[in-house]
């Protein structure tokens, strides 16, 4: 009997201590290498990490979910699927996709005549999702785009009931591993035709039925849900919080188990206590005490990750316990952070990073800013505030004359209340550019009217004293102050420019 097959006939308790167990080497993201070493027990039949989550009451969206984790036999690969040029249109467009997360749907069971019909449902499940957080703060960080997966048989396997098989192009089916509302897929399908597309991050496979259900393919950033039955787009929402945040299930089975291990990687489980966070700063220490609308004051509650003790979460109830809720603080701040690792704030910047530019120049840059707040921009001279210099572009004319390797730096800082962790902040929410400046060829025109003369040593004058930043451009001298240097720089080049 394979590993997979092994941890599918186990008991709900045995299947969640195995998973903990597994976990270690199917971790999301983990190397190939990592999920295939001794601590998997030798497992080499391929085997895929697919989340069941869905509601324990059936038709109720906001009851505790049920389900978790499961090891599920890969579908076998299909070379010839692997190079099906299926059109691909982008829905969603806010830049460059090397500098945004791409979202990609594909759809199954749509026969060619309903690919008008997928395309609508595509338009409309994505407006769907940009209502909801972290999608409606950072939708500029995004782009979507659809491919017209086209298949021979409308619908999809097991729909409406067990036992019904149809002929699509991405193997699409529910009762996957048994269980009915499990909608699994052929991830190297799905991905094939996801790579139709300009690029992608994240994968929704929808499939064409009204039946509810969904799957998440956290290592394959691939979740699944019933295009027709709007409650499944929550899965995939749900499942999303699984394959790019990260995140552990808060859901238990209320059955009496303790967990009594190690403290979990998971951001938004702990072993810890309120008053325990508290003392060692780990994990949500920064969002105890704090309310937030529907999921209400964060604390440490008991339960979470499947088991009902032991382990604790954030909040009584959030997306990553039942459908139907927003994700609670630590969630969320660990979704806008992961959007943070994988894209910069600063798409592009009018003379290259890194490089020499001379006094003169205006630098600037082209940031994306969030929906609902600005980023801060703050500009350094050698490491020192430049008073006022709060804008994307910095007019370097009115500096001081710049000594050798004197460094201009801007920093960009996303001040989100929805991340509180100021260490993350400053590792993952911070930004820093640098050029270096060096003085113009007519330093001592301090007007800019292309003379040094009489307006140019009165506005020496009226600055006579100045010091640092304050001194401006009448620090012809670069000395750091301005004095009898300056004017015998003023002097020295008194005439045209172009002369």
């Amino acid at each position: 009997m394979s590993c997979a097959n092994r941890i599918l006939s186990l008991s709900p308790r045995a299947a969640r201590m195995s998973y903990l167990f597994f976990s270690a080497c199917l971790v999301v993201n983990a190397p190939a290498a990592a999920r295939d070493d001794a601590c998997c027990d030798g497992i080499h039949a391929p085997a895929e990490l697919v989340f069941s989550c869905h509601p324990s009451v059936r038709g109720r969206m906001n009851s505790v979910l049920k389900g978790g984790p499961l090891l599920v036999e890969t579908a076998p690969a299909d070379a010839a699927a692997m190079f099906n040029p299926w059109p691909w249109a982008t829905i969603d467009s806010n830049g460059a996709t090397t500098n945004r997360i791409d979202i990609v749907f594909v759809g199954d069971g749509f026969q060619t005549a309903q690919l008008a019909s997928y395309a609508s449902l595509v338009d409309q499940r994505w407006a769907t999702i940009r209502t909801r957080e972290p999608w409606v703060s950072y939708q500029r960080y995004f782009n979507a785009h659809r491919v017209d997966v086209s298949s021979i048989d409308s619908g999809v396997d097991n729909d409406p009931t067990l036992g019904v098989v149809r002929t699509t192009a991405l193997d699409m089916g529910f009762w996957c591993s048994n269980i009915e509302r499990l909608l699994c897929v052929n991830t190297s399908k799905a991905v094939a035709a996801a790579n139709c597309a300009p690029a992608w991050d994240q994968i929704f496979a929808i499939a064409n039925s009204t039946k509810y259900g969904g799957a998440g393919y956290a290592s394959n950033d691939l979740c699944t849900f019933s295009g027709f039955e709007g409650s499944s787009l929550e899965v995939a929402i749900h499942e999303f919080g699984h394959s790019f945040g990260d995140l552990a299930d808060e859901y238990d089975y209320a059955d009496g188990t303790t967990y009594s291990g190690p403290e979990l990687g998971e951001i938004n489980v702990s072993i810890q206590n309120a008053a325990q966070m508290q003392t060692s700063g780990n994990k949500w220490k920064a969002w105890l005490g704090v309310s937030l609308p529907i999921v209400g004051v964060h604390g440490a509650f008991e339960g979470g990750r499947y088991f009902q003790f032991g382990i604790r979460r954030p909040t009584n109830d959030s997306l990553m316990r039942s459908l139907g809720t927003p994700f609670n603080g630590p969630c969320l701040e660990q979704m806008i952070i992961k959007i943070h690792q994988q894209t910069k704030m600063v798409d592009a910047t009018t003379h290259p990073v890194n490089s020499t530019v001379v006094r003169n120049a205006v630098i600037g840059a082209t940031l994306i800013q969030p929906s609902l707040h600005a980023l801060t921009k703050q500009w350094y001279r050698s490491g020192v505030a430049i008073p006022g210099a709060t804008n994307a572009t910095l007019d370097t004319s009115y500096l001081a004359v710049a000594p050798a390797g004197t460094s201009l730096q801007l920093v960009v800082i996303d001040p989100t209340t929805k991340v509180r962790n100021e260490s993350l902040r400053t590792q993952w929410l911070q930004e820093t550019y640098s050029w270096t400046i060096v003085p113009d060829a007519c330093a001592a025109d301090l007007n800019l009217d292309g003379n040094i003369n009489g307006t140019d040593l009165a506005l020496l004058l009226s600055a006579w004293g100045a010091n640092g930043l304050a001194a401006g451009r009448a620090d012809v001298s670069g000395n750091g102050s301005v004095g009898a240097e300056d004017l015998a720089e003023v002097l020295n080049g008194w005439g045209s420019c172009n002369d």
